[in-house]
């Protein structure tokens, strides 16, 4: 009998919250309190949790990451650069259509 076993160890992120907060990079609701946690996976399935991550606020919107205090871990977005309407991905001076969801430019 032969046995084949894939497993590993690998990172699951984890929403602590689902109460929106405010960003301060973007002014909008969509900072969550989250949590990377590594789990042992054997056949892609998670298994145990090996190591349990530090509680951090994370903006859905522009990526903009935080501390529970306040402090940035890593910058947002340049809230400059032109941002197509619908989905929020950045826009260059010559382009017509956002290269994301393909909405016209306004």
């Amino acid at each position: 009998m032969i046995f084949i076993g894939i497993g590993g160890i690998g990172p699951r992120q984890k929403r602590l919250d689902e109460q929106p907060r405010l960003c301060s990079n973007c002014g909008l609701s969509r900072a969550y309190l989250t949590r990377i946690d590594h789990y042992l996976s054997l056949f892609f399935i998670p298994v145990l949790r090996i190591r349990k991550g530090e509680p951090f606020v994370q903006c859905e919107r522009c990526g903009h990451v935080t501390d529970e205090g306040g402090r940035v871990f890593r910058p947002g977005i340049d809230l400059r650069q032109p941002r197509c309407h619908r989905c929020g991905a950045g826009l260059q001076d010559a382009f017509s259509y956002c290269p994301q969801c393909g909405a016209q430019r306004s």
